[in-house]
């Protein structure tokens, strides 16, 4: 699941190190922004950071909403930082609870930010940048309301707790499938651990349709809960096995 600004990570993210300080008019290309961006999140700029956005068309509680989600991602020591061109499948168009949501710049791109070293699309911020009118901005998402009556989205989400021995350690796939604003949707990962650890994912949407989780190898137990409106619905326990956990919803 995306969150409004979008979460999804590259494998080869990596923590900041060299970046251009930030100038006091809109860059002109991508490379500039990137920069730019960089520099700004490296110092735990707020302000740097919010100056690179598009704001036109933007309200006031969006703005807030993205100060807040970019904070958390930046106050911890570590920041892993990166950027990756705008996929040719990538959503830029996202409807719930009857809103419609949407960049307000061309966007050519992908920015990823975590607190967190990243895997897969379960951790961290993702942005969209572009141009308009010749400048590089992070695009602002604008909201419109197209179906008042629409049904509120419910909170979701997923947990997968790993006990593998470091002589042994394991390697998990997971599936889930889940409904959000009436359409099918996917989130899926694979993860290598030597150690007792959680994985989470989660958002808003209707439900959970079915979450699997799989052991490739490796030595130890693993935990699936799955979670809706701040209930578990699931949970599995901790289970030792060479094969799978599955959830399915039940009407």
């Amino acid at each position: 699941m995306k969150k409004l600004l979008a979460v999804s990570f590259l494998a080869f993210a990596t923590i900041l190190n060299s970046f251009s300080a930030p100038s006091n008019q809109p860059p002109t290309s991508a490379e500039q922004l990137r920069s730019e961006f960089g520099a700004a999140v490296k110092a735990k700029d707020m302000n740097a950071i919010l100056s690179l956005f598009y704001w036109k068309g933007i309200s006031a509680e969006m703005k807030t909403k993205t100060s807040r989600q970019i904070a958390v991602e930046i106050k911890p020591q570590e920041t892993w930082l990166s950027f990756e061109p705008l996929p040719a499948d990538f959503p830029l168009t996202n409807e719930l609870d009857g809103v419609r949501s949407f960049p307000n710049v061309h966007v050519v791109g992908l920015i990823n930010l975590s607190s967190m070293q990243p895997m897969d699309d379960l951790m961290g911020l993702q942005l969209t940048y572009g141009e308009i009118d010749g400048k590089f901005y992070i695009a602002g998402t604008v909201e419109e309301v197209f179906d008042p009556h629409a049904k509120k989205s419910i909170s979701i989400g997923m947990m997968v707790a790993e006990h593998f021995t470091k002589e042994n350690p394991g390697t998990l796939t997971c599936l889930c499938v889940y409904v959000a604003g009436g359409k099918e949707k996917t989130v899926s990962f694979q993860h290598t651990n030597e150690s007792v650890n959680n994985w989470r994912w989660g958002g808003l949407g209707d439900y959970i349709k079915s979450c699997k989780v799989t052991k490739i190898s490796g030595s130890g137990s693993f935990q699936l809960t799955i979670n809706e409106n701040y209930t578990n619905v699931f949970d599995s326990g901790l289970v030792e096995t060479n094969g799978s956990i599955s959830y399915e919803k039940k009407d």
